[in-house]
């Protein structure tokens, strides 16, 4: 056995094909196959179903956990070397979640300019899964993810930032401004914007419930963006109202712009996000200051 079988492995997992793991490889086909047979041979059994989804099998399974564990630790090493030679202690990379980045992305970057000047800071977005896989793959240093995109993986390592606060937000002027007994059918009236991928099906129900058994609140959310800040920016032009992160919309609630519409009775949501590394990484030196930096901006 050796680590390019493990890495021919790992391939084939992640592009669940033979023929896109062996161009992403630049190998052959058969050479391909050649290097999993030598590792199933080696392992006495089968990785892999040899159907068209390419199934792990229980062996595969195992194979397939500390595959990934050795190639962090590989990487890992690689990368705890050019820290040691100052190579690389300057750079910090972060993917961020849609709302993550709607709270953290223009502050993070002028904290990082006022308190740590010379450190290079990447910042990126995506879908969860990709993003998962850019950290496993080396790509990112950290994630910041809503709660419910993260699996309860054993190689990742999960810090539960604090609950932020979720609302209703329209323009200031708005003809719903000054109500305070907002029923389902008069928020209908206007256009509902929402990062709705990354809302938990508690706070789903939650709404449902609040509103009233009849009611299918992710249904009746017309406009949806990866893009948070923009989603937010409609509503302070329109009559679209905003529902999310409050915490997305702070400085234009703090000017007055955008205002908070007040439920009676009061309705208590919160959303959760989570500070994702690998396990077994050794950090960057700046990524936990970092890290206890987001969680008190989360918090404010």
């Amino acid at each position: 056995m050796n680590l390019q079988q493990l890495d021919h492995f790992l391939a084939v997992v992640e592009t669940q094909s033979f023929s896109r793991a062996a161009d992403k490889l630049h190998l052959t086909q058969p050479a391909l196959s050649r290097s999993i047979q030598a590792l199933e041979e080696e392992l006495g059994g089968p990785l892999l179903e040899r159907g068209k989804n390419k199934t792990l099998t229980a062996l595969g399974e195992l194979a397939l956990a500390r595959a990934r564990r050795v190639r962090v630790e590989l990487a890992e090493l690689r990368r705890s070397a050019k820290i040691l030679a100052n190579v690389e202690a300057g750079t910090l990379r972060l993917g961020l979640g849609p709302a993550p980045t709607a709270m953290l992305s223009v502050h993070l970057l002028q904290h990082m300019m006022q308190r740590y000047p010379a450190i290079k800071v990447q910042l990126s977005g995506g879908t969860a899964d990709m993003q998962l896989q850019e950290l496993r793959e080396g790509a990112v240093d950290a994630l910041i993810l809503h709660r419910s995109q993260v699996p309860p993986d054993d190689d990742l390592n999960l810090d539960l930032f604090p609950r932020t606060s979720l609302g209703f937000v329209c323009r200031a002027g708005h003809p719903l401004e000054h109500r305070r007994a907002l029923s389902f059918a008069e928020l209908r009236k206007y256009p509902l914007a929402a990062s709705g991928r990354a809302m938990s099906n508690d706070v789903i129900h939650r709404l449902n419930e609040y509103f009233g058994n009849r009611t299918h609140f992710y249904d009746a959310i017309q406009y949806q963006s990866n893009d948070v800040n923009a989603l937010v920016e409609v509503v302070r032009r329109t009559d679209a109202v905003f529902f999310g992160v409050l915490q997305v919309a702070r400085t234009l609630l703090d000017r007055g712009e955008l205002v908070l519409l007040h439920l009676s009775p009061p309705l208590s949501l919160s959303s959760e996000f989570m500070f994702v590394t690998l396990d077994g990484k050794t950090p960057p030196p700046a990524l936990e200051k970092i890290r206890d930096w987001c969680a008190a901006q989360m918090a404010a």
